[in-house]
């Protein structure tokens, strides 16, 4: 009978607890929305980050790795739309691999969550993974060192068919 007792006391101050969290992040969203006025127009940002944040805490919390992928997606999508509000051109100058990257996110969590470690999923992961850091490594790097990276392909690659045994 004791044990119930502590038991509804434990739930009622961790109900207690996140009650108390809730209602600090809705006054601090009212804040926000009242002194930063621009937050509004990319308020829907929210609606990408937070079920994202909120699967990624279930999968870790309750050991449901189901959840990893689809929350690593919408968390590097949601990071990417950000980036996309934040920075003009951002997607034009490839941070569109972004999104290629999503997916390989929330596989390779998975991968690592995995106990039995699934070898199978390293291939998507290792080809979503090189297609996004392509689509990525113009946006970082400037004309000349592009240039400079083209042409050693091109010899490396000449080197390659004029080396033959």
């Amino acid at each position: 009978m004791e044990e119930e007792n502590v038991k509804k006391e434990t739930v009622k101050k961790g109900s207690g607890l996140s009650q108390i969290f809730l209602g600090l992040i809705v006054i601090a969203l009212g804040l926000v929305i009242i002194f930063v006025p621009a937050v509004l127009s990319n308020f829907w940002l929210l609606f990408i980050w937070l079920p994202g944040v909120i699967m990624e805490y279930n999968a870790f919390r309750n050991r449901n790795n189901g959840l990893l992928v689809p929350g690593g997606i919408l968390l590097v999508v949601a990071l990417a739309l950000t980036l996309g509000v934040i920075f003009p051109g951002f997607y034009s100058q490839g941070g569109w691999g972004l999104f290629v990257l999503a997916p390989a996110f929330g596989l390779l969590q998975l991968y690592l969550a995995d106990g039995r470690r699934n070898f199978g999923l390293l291939v998507p992961i290792a080809i979503l993974t090189a297609v996004g850091v392509i689509a990525l490594i113009p946006s970082s790097l400037s004309q000349w060192t592009m240039i400079v990276v083209g042409v050693i392909l091109i010899v490396s690659g000449l080197l390659v068919l004029f080396r033959r045994k």
